[in-house]
Formats: C-alpha cells, sequence, structure tokens
C-alpha cells in the first residue's frame, strides 16, 4: 500500500500557486483586509514564497496537501520586503507596513519560530497536520534549538486544540486593540512548546 503522503522539506519547485492558495485559505481572515483581496494576497505569496522555510506534504500524485513554515534566517512563509510590497500594493504598502510589522515575531536564541501551518479541506482528518507538526519539532532539534513557539489568533479554536493537543501550551495573549478592524481577530495566544 502507498503512504498517503511524504513530507518534504523545501517547496518543490512549481507548488508555489498551491502553497500560497493554501496559505490564503488558512490566514487569509488574519491578513484579507491588509493583503487582499484574494487574488491579490494569493499572487503576493506565491511570487514572495520562502521555499526554504517551508515544509511540504505531498501526495503520491504530486498534490500540495498542506505546508509548514517556520522562520530561518528572520524569514518566514514569504521572504518579502519592503519593495516587494510596493511591488505588488503600489503607494498602499506605506499604510500595510506598520500593521505588517507588528505581527512580526523574534523568539528566543533557543526557540524556533513557526510561521503558520495550512492543511487542504481534502487531507484534512489524514494526519497532514500531525506529520507537519512533527516536522517542525525535528528542525528545532536538527538546529539545537529547544523550544518551539507560534501564535494562534483567537478565532482559530480548531487550531488551538490541535497545538494543545501536541503538547503546546499557552503562555501569553496579546489584543489587537485599536488595529482590531484592519487585522479581523482580537487576540493572539503566544503558545510554546518544548522539544
Amino acid at each position: 500500500m502507498t503512504a498517503p503522503f511524504t513530507i518534504i522539506q523545501g517547496l518543490p519547485e512549481g507548488h508555489e500557486q498551491a502553497a500560497a492558495m493554501l496559505y490564503w485559505q488558512a490566514f487569509g481572515e488574519k491578513l484579507g483586509k491588509l493583503l487582499g483581496p484574494a487574488k491579490r494576497g494569493t499572487e503576493f505569496f506565491a511570487a514572495t514564497i520562502n521555499p526554504p522555510a517551508i515544509f511540504a506534504a505531498i501526495s503520491p500524485d504530486n498534490t500540495l496537501l498542506g505546508v509548514s513554515a517556520v522562520q530561518l534566517n528572520g524569514k518566514g512563509f514569504t521572504d518579502a520586503g519592503a519593495s516587494d510590497l510596493f511591488r505588488h500594493y503600489g503607494l498602499g504598502a506605506l499604510w500595510r507596513m506598520i500593521p505588517l510589522a507588528m505581527l512580526e515575531r523574534t523568539p528566543p536564541s533557543d526557540t524556533l519560530q513557526m510561521d503558520g501551518i495550512c492543511v487542504s479541506e481534502t487531507a484534512r482528518g489524514m494526519g497532514v497536520g500531525t506529520a507537519l507538526l512533527d516536522a517542525v519539532f525535528q528542525c528545532a532539534r536538527d538546529n539545537n534549538l529547544t523550544k518551539v513557539t507560534l501564535d494562534v489568533i483567537n478565532t482559530n479554536p480548531r487550531a488551538k486544540a490541535l497545538y494543545e493537543r501536541k503538547g503546546f501550551i499557552a503562555i501569553s495573549q496579546e489584543s489587537t486593540s485599536i488595529l482590531q478592524p484592519l487585522l479581523g481577530f482580537q487576540s493572539a495566544t503566544k503558545m510554546v512548546k518544548s522539544v
């Protein structure tokens, strides 16, 4: 019997658009007002994707089932900079920079920062999310890091429940305060797991 998927470190060439669409499906609610509409947001992510920071779940027929991303050398799922924002959003990049900068996270030196996990709807329940998280944990260990951290927004209880099942513990909660109308969520919970 063929395994239902394989986890690969690095996004295989040709899967950029599919990965961007998965990322938008998972985080469009969080990023929609900043990087939307959806078509523009997925184009932005596809053009600025950072393959080395990604773990990909690939089916035997070469379908992308899910991705997880980590911060490597200060860059996560995307390696976009100011010039990329201007290229995709024109002068609208100016008002986007401050709220996007507020979403950035710099972990302690012993900690790997996760930068998202997304699983296609057709692959849910197959263990893809768990396998992608396990790949992130192994990445931390391979880089002599003792913890993995992530942020989960209050409107995503399903993701928080998965993280808790995998041993993450909530350590703090940050309110979006006056940016709530722009970001579309009230708070984010920082969670940590020792690996």
